[in-house]
């Protein structure tokens, strides 16, 4: 019986008030691995999402034979052992999938030293910056991190003190030599660490041609039925690319609830199935089918980072009414300014590129803050945009976005807003 993600969270709650490990129901809630592998984990024990009536719910019994064999674990407090931690190891582009995959040891230390680091750091000159943090103090946390200060940080961020759905900061504890947890509770861990790894290899398939993908799920595409993975050549063989035949047609017509959004190929990425119809809400117009994962960007990431997705622009431009008027949507506004000031202001001699943002809107002006953190101590300073010159920059961006399309290649699919 499908049962809401609430009622599970409640049901758990009850079925689990004898567990011995530490438990956060609301993991149900927040489904942290839902994109990856479509389950949550308490402990070993993955709990499947299921998707009814364009809504994620679960199944009663796998809650009830979940929070059963989570309430009968055996936990013994005082059989501790040294978890034997690994060094700490900072991860860069190239072993990406490698800092992705599931070692709650690794996950362990890189809580310890991300924070020992911004304390290290925070209010401190980029030049008076050291590597201090990284010496293990007395007390086996890094830097000069007190254990109240990173229980207190942990808690602020849930993906700082939860693994698997349990909370391992409230069964660690420090023999003054090693950090030690209840063995059962390792093996709980190690036992996690292998299913989900199992279940990340099976979503990485490609459901039509068994092709293995990334690691991070990226032909995952949220359908009305769940997640699907699919390679970007089988999706672009089973989904029609959109020419931009609805362009100019209001969101609510009968025309466009007339067409299934999830018939085509994501206009923004172009890997995934659609999963909706974006439309621009000041003029109303389709812009075209977008999959979950880019639907999602536009509606709620920060405007300035969707900016910088490639053809993104142009896809907000695809609203006719933004066409005409060369604009884009009154909330990108301020973040087109803010990539202005970025490229084109310096501190000095700096040839650094400043962090820019808004400090106040007053009497029509914009007042932006920047500031350089080079090579040199912290400098900041502001700069005032007048509304008038927010419009000026932001139809200079489109034209420049325009621009840039009619000097590329034309290819097969009909892609500009034209």
């Amino acid at each position: 019986m499908p049962i809401s993600r609430e009622y599970a969270r409640s049901l758990f709650t009850d079925l689990t008030q004898s567990a011995p490990v530490p438990l956060d129901p609301d993991e149900l809630l927040h489904m942290p691995g839902l994109a990856r592998h479509g389950h949550v984990f308490f402990g070993d024990i993955a709990v499947r999402c299921y998707k009814h009536k364009a809504r994620w719910m679960y199944d009663e019994r796998d809650i009830r034979r979940a929070g059963q064999a989570l309430a009968e674990l055996r936990l013994d407090l005082h059989d501790v052992v040294d978890i034997q931690l690994p060094a700490y190891r900072e991860f860069g582009e190239g072993d990406a999938e490698e800092g992705q995959r599931v070692d709650w040891r690794r996950r362990l230390v890189s809580w310890m030293f991300g924070q020992a680091r911004y304390k290290a750091h925070d209010g401190v000159p980029y030049e008076e910056w050291s590597d201090d943090w990284r010496r293990i103090g007395p007390n086996g946390l890094p830097g000069d991190l007190t254990w109240e200060e990173f229980v207190a940080a942990s808690s602020r961020y849930r993906h700082s003190q939860n693994m698997a759905g349990t909370r391992p900061l409230q069964l660690l504890t420090w023999s003054g030599e090693r950090w030690l947890l209840p063995r059962a509770y390792i093996e709980l861990l190690d036992r996690w660490a292998d299913r989900e790894e199992e279940l990340v290899s099976l979503a990485r398939v490609c459901s039509s041609c068994g092709l293995e993908g990334p690691y991070w799920g990226g032909w995952r595409t949220s359908t009305s039925m769940g997640y699907v993975t699919r390679c970007p050549p089988c999706s672009g063989a089973a989904f029609q690319f959109y020419t931009g035949h609805l362009r100019g047609v209001q969101y609510e017509s009968p025309r466009r609830r007339s067409t299934r959004a999830d018939d085509y190929l994501c206009r923004l990425c172009k890997k995934r199935q659609a999963s909706a119809w974006d439309h621009c809400h000041a003029h109303g117009h389709v812009r075209g089918p977008l999959c979950g994962s880019c639907n999602t960007r536009e509606g709620k990431a920060t405007p300035y980072y969707f900016l910088q997705l490639e053809g993104s622009p142009l896809h907000l431009l695809e609203c006719r009414g933004c066409l005409e008027e060369r604009t884009l949507p009154r909330r990108f506004h301020l973040d087109v300014v803010r990539a202005h000031l970025e490229q084109t202001e310096r501190h000095g001699r700096c040839r650094r590129q400043p962090y820019a943002r808004e400090l106040e809107h007053t009497h029509g002006v914009h007042r932006f803050q920047l500031e350089c953190s080079g090579w040199h101590a912290v400098s900041n300073w502001t700069k005032d945009i007048t509304a008038s010159e927010v419009a000026v920059l932001v139809r200079a961006f489109v034209e420049a976005a325009l621009s840039a399309q009619e000097r590329q290649p034309s290819s097969g699919a009909t892609t500009g807003a034209g």
